[in-house]
Formats: C-alpha cells, structure tokens, sequence
C-alpha cells in the first residue's frame, strides 16, 4: 500500500553513499532523476486499491432507501462534453444529494478512452463518464470499465432500449449504461420541398409536390439522386418560386463559400463513413457480417457492394467530372459538414441525410428566428412546420437503406475510490429525472425503453422519423476492428469520385487499405 515510502529510503540511502559521490555530479543527477520517476509511477498506482473486474465487495445496497450506500466524504467527478447538460446535472444531483459533491470537466467524448489508460491509473480520471458505444471494447479491454452488477444489469434492461443495452454487454456481462441513441436519416425543409415539383418514379403517384412524394415515401432513393442530378442540384434549375429565399442567406459577416451553390437541393456528408454507408447496404452487405460484429468479414470488395454502388451512382456518378449532383465540388473532401448539414441549419439546402445533432441545433435557433421572422417563423411556429425527418427512401429494390447507428453511454471508472456513490450517479444518470434532460437540453433521443416517460417525445414528430429509420440501423461495431474500418470504407467513394477508379477498382484498394491498417496495429 506505501510502497513508495520504501522507495524513498532508497533514495536517501543511495544518494548518501560514498559510491555515488566518488562517480561525480553527473551520475549523481542521472540516478536521483530516474529514482524520481520511479517514485512517481509508485506514488501514482502504488497506493491504488488492486483492481478486479468489479468491486463487488465493496458496494453495499441500502435496502431502505434503494441505492447503494454512499461512502463517508465521497467525491465524484463527471466527463461530459456538454456544459449546459452538465451544469443540468449538477442542480439536479445536489437537489438530491447536497452533501455529496459531484464536479464535472469538459471532456470530448471521442477523446476520453485514450485519456482515461493515463488518468485512470494515476488517480486522475473522472469516476463517471460518457463515451460513445464503440468505445465500450478499447475501455473494456484496457481493464478501464467497471463491470456492473447483476442488480443494476437486471435495472437497466428493464427500462432501456434492448438494442442499446446489448452494445454494452460482452459475454453477458454489462459495462455500460445506454443514454441516447442516434443515427442518420432523411432530414428536409418543408417550405422549400412544398415549393419544388415532384421527380418522375416509377412509383404509384399522388403528390403534387417533392414534400408529398417525401412524406408518402413515393419515391426511390435512385429516382431521388438522378432526379436532382437532373435539375443541377438546383433551386432555378426546377423553375419553382422559393418562399423567403433572400432572407435565408442573409447572415451578418458570412461570405458564401461557393457562391454559385446558394440554392442546393440535396448535400450530405458523403465523405464521412457514417454518412455514405448506407449506399453500400442496397444487396445486403453489412460490414462485419449480419450482426456487424465478425472481424472475418468486412468484404468490402464483395459483388454485393459492387452491385449497390453501381446501382445508386448512376446519372450522377456518370457526371463526375463535371459534378452535378454537387455543383462546385473539387473533391469528395469538400462534401463534408459545412457543405451539407450546416447549410441546411441556415436554410440553404432542402434535403440531407444526418443524425438528430443537426435538430439539435437548430432547436437553440428557433427563439431567434422566431424574433427576427426568420423563414416566416413566429413565437407559435414549431420545429415540426419548417423541417421535418423520416427514414431513407427505398432503394428501387423494396430494400430499405440500413445505415448504422450510434449509443452514448455512461461508464464507471474501475479506479473510482467511492464505487458506491459513482454507482449511484450511473443509476441517477438514467433515471426519467437526467433522460428529460438530455431531451430538452441536448435535443438527444433518450435510450427509454417507454418514451411515454419523456414529455414530449411521443409528440416530436422530428425524432419519430429518426426512431423509424432507427428499425433499419445497425449499432456501430463494437468488435476492435471496428475502429479499422472508418478510412477503407469512406475511401470506396474518395477512390470513385477523386481517383477515378472503377468501382471494383475502388474496392480493391479499399481492401487492401483495410488489411494494411490491420497489419500495422498487429492484428
């Protein structure tokens, strides 16, 4: 327990002997320097309780009050990303436990895995933290994640969602609790969408409009992208009137960065793998096999893939060089956030395929539009009458687009000194009380297995198109290749539109990215 003491008489003793100051000064400071560090390491993880796989002797349920009890003087500290959510956090647990101190710091999310193998240790770390899913097996298998009980496994399967929970599961044990859940799909602009004329499909047709053809899912994906192709990607290209077209581009000290694609139809993030994998899932591939989670098989050159990009770049793939589906774009690279989802926050693009994050933001928005009159809107004007969500147009195959999905989760330090109290902030973290927050304040989809416990969810027509699509979504691999797989995928489509390659070209080397990036991490 104070091994560090013992190393410090060393120290006196070593740094005293006639050996050491025969050898000069030199060697003096070079073994008082390395002696030190090594005080450090011991200073910093010899005094740590052994950790095992859980602390199980040392949490104690209180029967009478259905929590565990908490440890004399306990200190907890929270990683979020989110100083609004967390300030939330914060009135609300010291409502409920005033003499328990709960402190948070801004962490990103993505970046607390790799902070937490040296924050951890050395006593550092925040007790409690949120972190995407797919950070769940790096955690897990750095000896990071505290393993839950069978108390609070039971507990949390009974009120969230089955598909968020069994991110958090490996070999039936739970390392995790489910927070929200995310994923893409069909984001659009009613006022502009009810302006445009519908695109020809082979489809029955009763719309009168591209809203109506949206709404009642008349339309194919493929007839989509060849049908704005088409118009150029394009407001003028239709011929139709825009309503409050001047005003959405009117934004104090902002320069249009491609002044020619003001009026854009359709732009996404198709350089991004989270955003373009759904136009490999046409034929039936999944990365990783059926259930994403078999490193045997990311074949991403199987004719399944070949056969699903052929069939969705078309016309406008065919028009790479000159680009039209997206005007003005030099490379893939360009088509990323700025391009798409922010420009359809501001008004400037009728359609996008992305996660909740982008209503999120434009709920903060609303008052001030609301203020200004911005696209018409009024203090009486929901988020509803403007922009709208729903799942992905079929492919012309009757397949619907799956695209992947995403969980954020609480994890709990294994390195905490007060298991019992970081276990009830977990258990706090996704009571009713902290899931109404992280709806109302984050604008997230809470991971509650009842969304009726939500006020207001059930109404949000906006997230019930996100949890439509949701049925079609599988969880990001939680398997460590999984965080192999970003480049090789997105580069199918840098490959296609930058290199020029052909498609089974591109997945070629696609392929042979993926199996050099796993030789390289010695995999």
């Amino acid at each position: 327990m104070h091994k560090h003491d013992d190393t410090l008489s060393m120290v006196h003793r070593w740094t005293n002997s006639n050996y050491l100051l025969k050898q000069g000064g030199f060697l003096m400071k070079k073994v008082i320097v390395s002696l030190l560090a090594l005080i450090m390491v011991f200073s910093m993880t010899g005094c740590k309780k052994k950790v095992t796989a859980t602390f199980a002797e040392d949490l104690k349920w209180d029967e009478e009050k259905q929590e565990y009890a908490f440890e004399k003087n306990a200190k907890l500290k929270l990683w979020t990303d989110n100083d609004e959510f967390a300030a939330k956090v914060l009135e609300l647990w010291n409502a409920k436990y005033p003499d328990v101190e709960l402190t948070y710091d801004n962490v990103g999310s993505t970046d607390i895995a790799e902070k937490m193998k040296l924050d951890g240790p050395a006593g550092l770390g925040a007790d409690v933290f949120y972190i995407p899913h797919n950070s769940i097996v790096d955690m897990r298998e750095s000896g990071l994640l505290f393993q839950l009980s069978e108390k609070d496994e039971a507990y949390i399967k009974s009120t969230m969602q089955d598909s968020a929970t069994a991110v958090t599961l490996f070999e039936d044990n739970m390392y995790a609790i489910p927070s929200s859940v995310e994923n893409v799909a069909f984001l659009y602009n009613k006022q502009i969408l009810e302006a445009l004329p519908t695109l020809p499909t082979v489809l029955p047709l009763t719309a009168t409009n591209l809203l109506e053809q949206v709404e009642n899912e008349e339309i194919y994906l493929e007839e989509l992208l060849a049908g704005v192709a088409a118009w150029g990607n394009n407001f003028a290209g239709t011929g139709a009137t825009i309503p409050y077209l001047e005003e959405r581009f009117e934004s104090e000290g902002e320069e249009q960065a491609v002044a020619e694609d003001k009026h854009t139809i359709l732009a996404w993030q198709l350089y991004d793998a989270y955003h373009n994998y759904f136009l490999l899932t046409r034929d039936g591939y999944r990365v990783f096999g059926e259930d994403n989670n078999d490193p045997t098989k990311f074949d991403i050159d199987s004719p399944l893939v070949t056969s699903s990009i052929k069939s969705v770049t078309g016309d406008w793939y065919g028009n790479k060089d000159g680009s039209k589906l997206f005007p003005g774009l030099a490379t893939i690279q360009d088509m990323g956030w700025d391009q798409g989802p922010a420009r359809f926050q501001k008004g400037q693009v009728a359609m996008t395929f992305s996660g909740p994050w982008v209503i999120s933001d434009i709920k903060k928005n609303f008052s001030t539009w609301a203020e200004t009159g911005k696209f018409g809107i009024t203090a009486d004007t929901k988020v509803s009458d403007i922009f709208g969500a729903c799942k992905l147009p079929r492919f012309n195959n009757d397949q619907q687009p799956v695209t992947f999905s995403g969980v954020q989760v609480t994890g709990m330090n294994v390195y905490t000194d007060y298991p019992n109290a970081a276990m009830n902030l977990m258990r706090f973290l996704a009571s009713d009380e902290i899931m109404n927050v992280v709806y109302d304040v984050m604008g997230k989809i809470p991971a509650v297995k009842e969304s009726a416990s939500v006020p207001g969810l059930n109404e949000d027509t906006v997230s019930q198109g996100f949890l439509s699509q949701a049925e079609y979504s599988h969880a990001m691999p939680v398997i460590q290749e999984g965080n192999y797989m970003w480049d090789p995928l997105r580069d199918v489509w840098t490959n296609l539109f930058d290199e020029k390659m052909s498609v089974e070209d591109a997945q070629a080397k696609s392929s042979e990215d993926y199996k050099k990036i796993l030789e390289n991490a010695g995999k």
